[in-house]
C-alpha cells in the first residue's frame, strides 16, 4: 500500500477540497483494512476515490474546455456516457474531442476512460451471474488506476499549457 499513498500524496495537489477529504477517507479505509480479515468483496474500498475521480474529471473538462460551466454544474452530464468510446460518435462525446486535440488526446482518452470502467462502471453496477466482487488486490489494483489516471490528466495540462 506503500505505492498507493505515494499515489495519493502526487494526487492530492490536483483535488479540489471536497476530492481530497474523499481521499483522507480513503486512506483511513485502507489503513483499516491493510491487515483485515477476508472479505467477499473488496469494492468499497474503490468507492470514495470513485467519486473523486468523476469530481475531478469533470474539473478537468472544463479546464480544457471541453465542456462549459454551465455543463460543469449541470446534474445531468454523465461522465460515463460522454467518455464512452463506444459512443465517440455521438455530438457530446468527451472521447471524440479529447482524441481531436493533439496526437496524445485519444491515447489520454483511452487511459481515462479505462480507469473510468474498471474503477466504476464495472464494479458499481449490479450485472445478474456477473457481480464482479474485488478480491482486496484488485481493489488496490483499481485504486492504483484511477490514482494513475489522474496524474497522467495533469501531464497532459502541463505538456499542453492548460
Amino acid at each position: 500500500m506503500n505505492q498507493i499513498s505515494q499515489l495519493i500524496q502526487q494526487s492530492q495537489q490536483f483535488l479540489a477540497p471536497d476530492e481530497k477529504e474523499l481521499l483522507s477517507d480513503l486512506q483511513i479505509i485502507l489503513a483499516k483494512f491493510e491487515t483485515s480479515t477476508q472479505l467477499h468483496d473488496y469494492s468499497f474500498m474503490v468507492a470514495l476515490l470513485a467519486k473523486a475521480y468523476e469530481g475531478y474529471l469533470k474539473h478537468f473538462f472544463l479546464k480544457i474546455s471541453l465542456i462549459d460551466q454551465r455543463t460543469y454544474t449541470s446534474n445531468r452530464f454523465r461522465v460515463g456516457k460522454a467518455l464512452n468510446p463506444s459512443l465517440r460518435y455521438k455530438r457530446f462525446s468527451i472521447y471524440q474531442k479529447m482524441s481531436g486535440l493533439n496526437g496524445n488526446g485519444e491515447e489520454l482518452a483511452e487511459i481515462l476512460w479505462d480507469a473510468w470502467k474498471r474503477g466504476r462502471n464495472e464494479i458499481f453496477h449490479y450485472f445478474p451471474n456477473n457481480l464482479k466482487k474485488l478480491n482486496k488486490q484488485q481493489a488496490l489494483d483499481r485504486i492504483k488506476q484511477i490514482l494513475k489516471a489522474i496524474l497522467k490528466s495533469h501531464q497532459f495540462l502541463q505538456q499542453n499549457k492548460y
